[in-house]
């Protein structure tokens, strides 16, 4: 525990769930939580792996933000770890802040830790200068983009399901392979974390196993199998995928997961039919729009989210700082 003029952190427990989803979503109304996904997150924490551990910072006895310090399973390095801080917007700039980031870091420390990372939006000019404030510096930018799907011309783009056709390629939503073939699941895990492995990154990405796979991306509260596209070739290999998973704070809008394609199925126009089968999936069920994000870098996918409309947004930016 750690005090100081105004603020006392200790550990969070179970019973900081309302308060703490409902700073969150103050903080960040654009992407909103749930209890139910915290609780998700946190009881199948593989702790033997990974460390994780957040504290709440307390004003007058009442909760007005938490920390969170976390390793980056993602992308596992053992002594680098992951700071995030959110102190509700009526009671920033009095310290509560940089209380949770004293008391975050001395857990880094106590573990021997070498570095942390944390991450802003650049819109968002508190937060960096938070973070530059205390030498963190830029490592990587992802471009944020928003498809607004109403109205989207699929004419622009008639020729791409035929396209994947002709070569044998066939794009199904997950949720129908697995009732037509066992393996189907087992599939999807490994053209999944081959695909994952392209994605760029500060680290190198860590490969996950099946079971944090299925926790993950199958069994998750807001896992949408039926929007879980995958393209498999006329001899039942899967090529590439474009998942989504839903918002339960916001039904408005659905988060666009992993699109990615195996390196040597790239060049045939299965990224692109992957992505059309997202909008059709969004129109279908009456969603307002689609939330990405991309590496700035990644011009292929920038390319393909630019030609069917995604409008950009202000950039997250990731930081890091050397102890």
């Amino acid at each position: 525990m750690r005090t100081s003029a105004k603020t006392f952190v200790r550990a969070a427990t179970p019973a900081d769930y309302p308060i703490l989803v409902a700073i969150n979503k103050a903080s960040y109304p654009d992407y909103g939580e749930t209890e139910e996904e915290w609780r998700h997150w946190d009881e199948t924490w593989d702790h033997k792996k990974y460390f994780k551990s957040r504290v709440v910072a307390e004003d007058g006895g009442g909760v007005v933000g938490f920390g969170l310090v976390n390793h980056m399973r993602w992308a596992f390095v053992p002594t680098k770890y992951r700071i995030d801080i959110t102190v509700h917007p009526e009671h920033r700039g009095r310290g509560h802040g940089t209380a949770l980031f004293d008391a975050l870091l001395d857990k880094v420390r106590e573990r021997e830790g070498k570095a942390v990372a944390a991450a802003a939006k650049e819109s968002m000019v508190d937060g960096v200068r938070f973070l530059t404030k205390r030498g963190f510096h830029e490592v990587k930018r992802d471009w944020e983009s928003r498809l607004f799907v109403r109205g989207f011309d699929f004419a622009r783009f008639a020729t791409a399901d035929d396209r994947v056709a002709k070569q044998g390629i066939r794009i199904a939503a997950l949720a129908d392979e697995m009732q037509r073939d066992s393996s189907a699941l087992q599939k999807a895990f490994d053209m999944n974390e081959d695909c994952r492995m392209d994605v760029p990154s500060v680290d190198p990405p860590t490969r996950h196993s099946f079971e944090e796979f299925r926790r993950d991306d199958i069994d998750a509260p807001n896992a949408l199998l039926d929007a879980f596209f995958i393209a498999i070739d006329k001899d039942g290999r899967y090529l590439g995928v474009s998942n989504m998973f839903r918002s339960l704070d916001d039904p408005t809008f659905l988060w666009q997961g992993l699109t990615g394609v195996r390196r040597d199925a790239r060049g045939k126009g299965i990224a692109m039919a992957l992505k059309l089968r997202t909008v059709r999936f969004a129109i279908d069920r009456g969603i307002e729009h689609i939330k990405t994000w991309n590496d700035v870098h990644n011009r292929p996918m920038l390319s393909i989210n630019e030609a069917m409309g995604f409008v950009r947004q202000p950039a997250w930016i990731s930081y890091e700082k050397d102890l």
